[in-house]
């Protein structure tokens, strides 16, 4: 069955999927999002434990493991895993948690760091409890890349981190960017793995050269497929000969477990493949927005030139008089000011334009001839910051997820806007089996 693991705020599946992949067999997850957990079980198992976390002690997921027969006193449970959501390790809101991390009690508990005990990352203290429980021979915690130069009160994050998890692990980190292990996508993240002190140290693992899979490669097989109400669509491979079609068969062909133990395979139907419609300002906004990639011909795709980049910051309030007025009014649309600021309407609604010291990159479009951008939870809002590399729409829940590395078989559950925050959240799954891997490599040298 393999070794034995557990992933912990484990979101729709992805590291799950991905050490599934490497050869770990999942005895339990824990996800306090409903639709994540049922998205998880739905394409990885039953196994979920759809908890909130800090009210579900190690002690009650051993229990509840022994009395299902998946684990039995004295068993050593091989790796835990997991991304604790850690608010304070945000580059984003690194200032605001450095101005509220000041608790009044400034002495030491029981030798704790105050950082730690900081009720911002009491999550990130539930992943320390499970490690300290379950004795794992390895663990690996991923997170996101600011916490790397992250200093409170002169202490390094990274040293208050790995030293939390005691004398008994030695805890290495490293910040991986995804598209180095065959993601299409720019996702920088710190990888920290802890190796028990007495089995074999687990590396993290070697960035080989590899050619990057870009925008255009990953999804070039929905290229020309609309988007529907529903998100089901038909698709078929027209590019077999082409870069990324190695990337693309892998998504087909990468089988997912229903929660009744169905093997699921991707089919020409697609899930998920929907995206919000646009109002007509943005109808308006979006052809004007230029993503800087050279023109593209071949295989039946044809992509003009997009130079010179163009965000919305370059266009308001600049192009104001010059652009958008005439464009907004070419369209029909009445446009207004008032205190300051711009205003666009329709017969039945009215748009503020968003500032251009706040918003100037609101709005761009991807790259086709890179790895996407990061892909955010922040898709749950909107999707303005990822519009498709030649149409003016942004990007569905479907070309979010292969940009994330999600197989076609998977499929997720909840609303659009539920989905678009799973994807954001998730960790790649091509990334998670490369981690799955090294500690594989790790527990054969132990054995």
């Amino acid at each position: 069955m393999g070794p034995k693991a557990i992933d912990l705020f484990a979101g729709p599946g992805g590291l799950s999927l991905g050490l599934k992949e490497a050869g770990f067999q999942i005895i339990a997850a824990v996800e306090h999002d409903s639709d994540a957990g049922k998205t998880y079980e739905h394409n990885i198992g039953a196994h979920t434990k759809i908890m909130d976390i800090t009210k579900y002690p190690p002690k009650k997921l051993e229990k509840e493991l022994i009395a299902s027969g998946k684990w039995a006193k004295g068993d050593t449970l091989d790796l835990i895993a997991g991304g604790p959501p850690c608010p304070g390790f945000s580059l984003i809101g690194r200032s605001k948690m450095y101005g509220t991390a000041k608790l009044k009690n400034k002495k030491l508990k029981k030798g704790v760091h105050r950082f730690i005990k900081h009720p911002k990352n009491k999550l990130f203290r539930e992943f320390v409890k499970y490690v300290l429980h379950f004795k794992p021979k390895y663990f690996i915690m991923e997170n996101v890349q600011g916490m790397a130069s992250y200093e409170f009160e002169g202490d390094p994050i990274i040293d208050v981190i790995q030293g939390s998890f005691g004398e008994r692990y030695k805890v290495s980190h490293k910040i991986l960017n995804a598209s180095e292990f065959g993601v299409p996508q720019q996702r920088m993240r710190i990888i920290f793995i802890g190796s028990r002190e007495d089995v074999f140290p687990a590396e993290h693992p070697f960035v080989e050269e590899v050619t990057k899979i870009n925008a255009l490669e990953a999804i070039r097989d929905l290229w020309h497929v609309k988007h529907s109400p529903d998100g089901e669509v038909d698709v078929v491979e027209t590019a077999p000969n082409s870069k990324g079609a190695a990337f693309r068969k892998r998504m087909r062909e990468w089988k997912c477990t229903r929660q009744n133990g169905e093997v699921a395979k991707g089919t020409d139907t697609k899930s998920n493949h929907w995206t919000r419609s646009l109002n007509e300002r943005d109808l308006v906004l979006f052809p004007l927005l230029k993503s800087g990639a050279k023109s593209y011909s071949s295989r039946g795709i044809q992509i003009p030139s997009s130079k010179p980049r163009t965000i919305y910051g370059d266009l308001y309030p600049s192009k104001w008089d010059s652009i958008l007025k005439p464009s907004f009014e070419k369209r029909g649309m009445k446009v207004s000011k008032h205190k300051g600021r711009h205003y666009v309407a329709n017969e039945s609604t009215k748009w503020i334009m968003y500032p251009n010291v706040s918003f100037k990159d609101k709005m761009r479009r991807i790259r086709w001839d890179q790895p996407a951008p990061t892909i955010v939870a922040h898709l749950a809002k909107d999707g303005y910051m990822f519009i498709h590399p030649a149409h003016n729409r942004t990007i569905t829940v479907r070309e979010a997820a292969r940009f994330q590395s999600f197989p076609d078989s998977f499929v997720f559950q909840g609303s659009m806007t539920s989905q678009f925050r799973q994807v954001g959240n998730a960790v790649p799954p091509l990334l998670a089996e490369r981690l799955g891997q090294c500690i594989i490599e790790a527990l054969n040298q132990s054995a």
